[in-house]
Parts: C-alpha cells; sequence; structure tokens
C-alpha cells in the first residue's frame, strides 16, 4: 500500500496547501489502489510529534505502508 504525507505549518499566501500536495504526489502513485492520506495542518517540521505523522510511523512499523510520497522532504522534518 501506498501512502501520502502532507503538512502545512501555517496558512499563508506562498504557501502549499496540503489538497494541492495531495494532488501533486497522486501523479506519482504507482499502484491503483487509491492511497491513504496523513495530513497535519498547523505543525512545524521541527515537532515530530504531530498525530498524522505518528498514525502513519505505526502503520509503516505494522506493514501496512510499503512506500510513502511526499512533495518535499522538508514536509516530513526540519534538521
Amino acid at each position: 500500500m501506498e501512502a501520502i504525507y502532507a503538512r502545512q505549518s501555517l496558512d499563508i499566501k506562498d504557501s502549499l496547501s496540503i489538497e494541492t500536495q495531495i494532488e501533486f504526489c497522486k501523479k506519482h502513485c504507482m499502484e491503483n489502489a487509491e492511497p491513504l492520506v496523513y495530513r497535519d495542518k498547523g505543525f512545524s517540521g521541527k515537532n515530530t510529534k504531530r498525530p498524522a505523522f505518528q498514525e502513519m510511523l505505526t502503520d509503516i512499523k505494522e506493514g501496512k505502508i510499503e512506500r510513502v510520497i511526499i512533495y518535499k522532504l522538508d514536509r516530513l522534518s526540519r534538521s
């Protein structure tokens, strides 16, 4: 199963919306099945205790997800 993760820390003019990130990622899905989608809004990339992010990590550990697609690497975490 494939998954998409999208995060947006703030609603600002030049920020890419979560829905736009998801639509971009769907173009890169390899499976015909609808991917699982995890969304975190209003969370900094420094905070790894984001609800959807933690749920996704649990699903990966349980073997539900084989591949995660993200718009940019900084959507997962900051340095």
